[in-house]
């Protein structure tokens, strides 16, 4: 398994997508881990799209898509150029929490590309077994 498989948390028989790589991107995963599967068109199921996009307007019209491609405990990377586009990592991080997604990882890679880690928000889990959230109808 190559190093940057590692950094991004692709493991074996897990299914990719990748959108909008850089020249070159994506030889540098190899080797690839034992199974892994790259998905072009996939709806659902995915366990980690990367998505490189240069502009808001992408960024914004495409990720609701990406988003709901992904499997439960699916992950988005979003790459974007640093220093070479108006994004930051403000703007992907409010993005993603304008459709319940949650950073909770940075890394560069490639030359020149910054990423934010996206997943889903987990809800509030009890502090110990067998208690439970207070909710509204308490009260």
């Amino acid at each position: 398994m190559s190093h940057l498989c590692g950094v991004l948390g692709i493991r074996p028989g897990f299914k990719v997508s990748v959108v909008n790589p850089p020249p070159g991107f994506v030889a540098q995963l190899n080797p690839l881990p034992d199974g892994v599967e790259f998905l072009v068109t996939a709806q659902t199921g995915l366990d980690v799209v990367l998505f490189f996009t240069r502009t808001a307007g992408e960024l914004l019209s495409r990720l609701p898509a990406l988003a709901r491609s992904i499997g439960l405990p699916g992950r988005i990377w979003v790459a974007w150029e640093n220093g070479g586009s108006a994004l930051d990592e403000d703007a992907v991080r409010q993005a993603g929490l304008d459709l319940g997604l949650v950073d909770d990882k940075r890394a560069a890679f490639a030359d020149r590309w910054v990423a934010l880690r996206l997943k889903r928000e987990s809800r509030a889990r009890p502090s110990r077994p067998g208690s439970r959230q207070p909710s509204i109808a308490d009260a």
